[in-house]
């Protein structure tokens, strides 16, 4: 049932905001997500009786009335989109199926190294052998205006809560917007500091941009493969 109740939300949100794009409706949806239930514990896994992890619940429970003024949203384009199919190795004939013409796509012009590259409200990292650690850019948009009080700028304070055996850090830690719509970019680096128990296993967190006002929270999942420790 969360899709059609999803749906419904996303087609309220653009009629609250019909100049933003698909992809600025889902980050609005994502990043205001919470992960609480009512007895102030994390949502339960109805499978197992245990709480929940975002291969469960994704984000969280939607929450719309905060997705209407989320503060920032992560937004992408056509392009974009067509690069991360490019990607993940999608041939011309498959990218046609979402174009819907038969034109040919030149992937070694698109931007995308690697399908973590999208411009993404969420983080998935994945550790081998020969990839211990991982950096991504991301670019937000302040939609949120400023911060009541006449101040000609607002200013957004990352919070870092590390998935366990991993180490990360974003730079710069502080994003400061002027004008209304205004777009900045960081970058967010993964290291892994597990070692070999962590193989096979997988490790939760999420960094949030804060204001004062708005929480923008992008969950994190981290997976070790066997093959990063298959040498040691």
């Amino acid at each position: 049932m969360s899709c059609p109740h999803v749906s419904g939300i996303a087609a309220l949100l653009r009629g609250a905001h019909p100049d933003w794009s698909p992809a600025a409706i889902k980050s609005a949806i994502v990043t205001t997500a919470y992960n609480l239930d009512t007895t102030g514990e994390i949502i339960k896994d109805l499978a197992t009786g245990n709480s929940s992890t975002p291969f469960v619940r994704g984000a969280g429970h939607v929450d719309p009335n905060k997705a209407l003024n989320p503060g920032l949203v992560y937004d992408a384009g056509f392009d974009d989109y067509i690069a991360f199919l490019c990607s993940i190795g999608y041939s011309n004939q498959q990218i046609a199926v979402f174009t819907r013409e038969p034109t040919f796509v030149d992937c070694s012009s698109k931007g995308l190294s690697n399908p973590g590259e999208l411009n993404y409200p969420s983080f998935a990292v994945v550790f081998y052998e020969t990839r211990n650690v991982v950096t991504y850019k991301r670019t937000v948009k302040n939609v949120g205006g400023f911060v009541s009080g006449g101040s000609s700028s607002v200013k957004y304070k990352v919070e870092i809560s590390s998935p366990p055996g991993v180490k990360v850090t974003v730079r710069p830690t502080e994003l400061v917007f002027d004008p209304v719509n205004h777009s900045l970019s960081y970058e967010i680096t993964f290291a892994s500091i597990a070692g070999s128990k962590a193989a096979g296993t997988h490790q939760f967190g999420s960094i949030s941009w804060t204001d004062g006002v708005h929480e923008v929270r992008s969950p994190v999942a981290i997976t070790w493969r066997y093959s990063l420790v298959s040498s040691m």
